[in-house]
């Protein structure tokens, strides 16, 4: 399974929640449409920043996603059109043409093997320090793998945590996604956290993100547009 939290500009101007609220409206036809693609999850988050607004969507999928996206330009579902064509409306980004740059990179991933189904998500985005993304890279290959990273997100009733790493003409940004009990809480219980450990981690966050981006505060401004799970069933096991 492919794990990918894939991030959107907003454009001037633009609804951010359109699509989100046309899929919505039609369960049955994007359930057709995610389950030809092999997607088994789908979650979106709005995101206001100083920059602008952003969509952070987090992907679980059979296969590369940029693929998947990449077949919804020849499709002959009037919804994935739809799509196909609001993303380019909203977001500028035309999925009938391959993703310029290198494609998105998932860089860190941990999943709680002891937890029992699935929690609720969160998912925002963040710019990299011009120059950090190879010690970006260096700092989640040891972190996430370490004892301590899973005792700490089991603290704070954190199942799940991703970081998929985006190239962009303004430069390498990071879409990370959050999932457990109740993610919004786990962030503030991380922003407040004293152990060595979560101490550590927000030292280390502040060599590879600019000094405007705080983690020792909560992240603010995210807000849920769009979870599959509560639109359609997206089991594999139920395809056609």
């Amino acid at each position: 399974m492919t794990r990918t939290a894939l991030v959107f500009p907003v454009l001037p101007g633009k609804d951010a929640t359109q699509i989100a609220t046309e899929m919505k409206s039609r369960p049955r036809e994007y359930e057709q449409s995610r389950r030809r693609l092999g997607i088994t999850m789908e979650r979106a988050y709005l995101q206001h920043t100083p920059m602008g607004d952003y969509v952070t969507a987090y992907i679980e999928s059979e296969g590369d996603v940029a693929e998947k996206y990449g077949k919804m330009a020849s499709s002959d579902l009037d919804i994935d059109r739809y799509f196909v064509s609001a993303v380019k409306e909203i977001h500028g980004a035309d999925l009938t043409q391959p993703l310029p740059g290198p494609a998105p990179e998932t860089v860190a991933a941990w999943v709680d093997a002891t937890s029992k189904g699935r929690g609720r998500g969160m998912a925002f985005c963040a710019p990299l320090t011009p120059g950090a993304t190879d010690r970006a890279r260096a700092f989640t290959a040891d972190a996430y793998h370490r004892d301590d990273f899973a005792a700490s997100r089991r603290r704070l009733h954190v199942s799940e945590e991703l970081i998929t790493l985006h190239s962009t003409p303004q430069g390498d940004i990071v879409g990370i996604y959050i999932e457990g009990d109740d993610p919004v809480k786990g962030n503030e219980g991380f922003a407040a956290s004293q152990e060595p450990f979560d101490l550590w981690f927000k030292e280390q966050l502040t060599t590879i993100f600019p000094a405007s981006i705080d983690f020792s505060q909560p992240v603010t401004g995210v807000e849920e547009i769009f979870d599959s799970t509560k639109v359609a069933d997206l089991s594999l096991s139920q395809a056609a």
